[in-house]
């Protein structure tokens, strides 16, 4: 099987998921309670965003205008609030586990972390917690004008903008935590060099901001200038977040079904690729005018032309190895399960991705099965590598396939009702009256994505009420590889 790497086949007794070496018995006291911390973090900023997208799914359903506060101005600063948990609180959560994971294996060797990489990490922690905090405020005290960019909308608050930018760089401090280790390597393993690769393009998504702030235009009013500052970091974050699914993906291959999807030395150039065409998009505001056009098609065409490559490359890898071991998705863990609906829904995604328009609902119906995706391969890490290490495990198969295919299921159904509603001119970002829904087409599209949206809420409930009673439940011993052949507690 030329130079891939192979490992224990994951067997279904007595822990039901493999634990993969690299990470298993790697802790320390402190790096533990960190990545307790980062991984109840991010099931909270999912449990937020679950509910508020249950209630955007019944602001666009037929007939919800006659409810009084499912109006517009309530419909968009929803919105606004929950693309801020689903798709930036949730994955920057997501990369700060997988960070702390990857620093543990690093400081193995000498078995403590010292005081000083302590309080970086846990004023990393705590800074995330209280920009939760600040990201609330306006939002219970029905204050901010709602700023409707791409990719990171905001309310045009104080406390709001204070909870992001200190949500950014309590991520960046176990970020750099982490990279100062690595730099000191001779040799990397595929896995953590990928996930070194997702926190400098995090960095360089950071470094968009200033640039941006500088070189704004003038004569912008507060929301265009909101949206030219969130365009450019909106869109080198999502290599970040790319980059951090592929390497999920590559461990969840390697842990569930033994081996690996691809070559490493491949995988290391694939993450390599995202890291240089990353590195483009703080250079476009030196080589632009702010405000000017080519700026802003310049960033898109980064990320139609330079990443689907790596993307591809890897996501095929491991619909390959799926279909090579189809018959080992319904024996062993759930999470290779849930590691195909993601493919499926990924692949979905980005083929509906090209009919796109910028003004209708097809634009969200494409982006939506491709960040879903992302989190359905995040929550198969949360029982696959999280929840063991910490010494939370559950043998519930049947409910964790079903949670998995409830949310992929449920999310196919959404994105298609949005893509054939915006094929029939529905506008997106809004809702009730404003739909403009004359016609039985658009009432059977929307109606449909509603339904979708309640599928795969609940497939979504599902899994943080698994994972949370688990995460607060006493703590069993936590798991570490024995050889080739089996687990053991420790």
């Amino acid at each position: 099987m030329d130079d891939r790497e192979i490992f224990a086949r994951a067997l279904p007794p007595p822990i039901d998921v493999a634990v993969d070496g690299h990470f298993a018995g790697k802790l320390t006291p402190q790096l533990r309670y960190e990545l307790q911390g980062w991984v109840l973090l991010s099931l909270a900023a999912l449990g937020l965003a679950g509910v508020l997208a249950l209630m955007l799914s019944l602001a666009r359903a037929p007939g919800a205008e006659i409810l009084p506060f499912l109006d517009q101005v309530f419909f968009r600063r929803v919105l606004v609030v929950h693309v801020t948990f689903a798709f930036v609180a949730w994955y920057l959560g997501i990369q700060g586990a997988m960070t702390v994971l990857v620093t543990a294996r690093l400081e193995s060797d000498s078995g403590r972390t010292s005081f000083g990489a302590t309080l970086v990490g846990r004023a990393g922690l705590y800074g995330a917690i209280l920009s939760y905090v600040l990201l609330l405020i306006p939002v219970v005290g029905d204050r901010g004008v709602p700023s409707p960019n791409n990719y990171i909308p905001v309310l045009l608050n104080p406390f709001y903008f204070a909870g992001l930018a200190g949500l950014a760089l309590s991520v960046a401090l176990p970020v750099l935590r982490f990279l100062a280790r690595v730099v000191r390597l001779r040799h990397v393993e595929a896995s953590t060099l990928g996930i070194a690769c997702a926190g400098v393009i995090y960095l360089l998504a950071l470094a968009c901001v200033p640039a941006a702030w500088v070189t704004r235009p003038q004569g912008f009013d507060a929301e265009g200038v909101s949206e030219y500052m969130m365009w450019g970091v909106g869109h080198v974050l999502q290599f970040a977040n790319t980059t951090m699914l592929l390497c999920v993906a590559y461990l969840l291959s390697r842990i569930t079904l033994g081996e690996t999807p691809l070559p490493p030395r491949l995988f290391k150039a694939m993450m390599l690729l995202l890291v240089a065409g990353a590195a483009a998009g703080p250079l476009f505001y030196l080589g632009f005018d702010g405000g000017d056009p080519t700026q802003r098609f310049m960033f898109t065409a980064l990320y139609r032309f330079i990443l689907p490559l790596p993307a591809a490359v890897v996501c095929v890898s491991v619909v390959a190895l799926l279909v090579r071991r189809r018959r080992d998705l319904w024996e062993g863990a759930p999470e290779a399960r849930g590691l195909a609906a993601a493919m499926v829904l990924f692949g979905y995604g980005g083929l509906i991705g090209f009919f796109e328009s910028s003004v209708d609902t097809r634009t969200p119906a494409h982006y939506h099965a491709e960040l879903i995706a992302v989190t359905l391969v995040f929550m198969t890490a949360y029982f696959a590598l999280f929840l063991p290490l910490l010494g939370r495990r559950t043998e519930r198969r049947r409910l964790r396939t079903a949670m998995y295919l409830t949310l992929g299921g449920g999310q196919f159904l959404h994105s298609t009702g949005l893509f054939i509603a915006g094929a029939m001119g529905v506008a997106r970002k809004t809702a009730g009256a404003a739909q403009g829904l004359d016609s039985s087409g658009k009432v059977f599209a929307l109606a449909l994505q509603g339904v979708g949206g309640v599928i795969a809420v609940t497939g979504g409930i599902i899994f943080i009420v698994l994972a949370g009673k688990l995460l607060l439940a006493k703590r069993e011993p936590s798991v570490t590889a024995t050889g080739l052949g089996g687990v053991e507690a420790v």
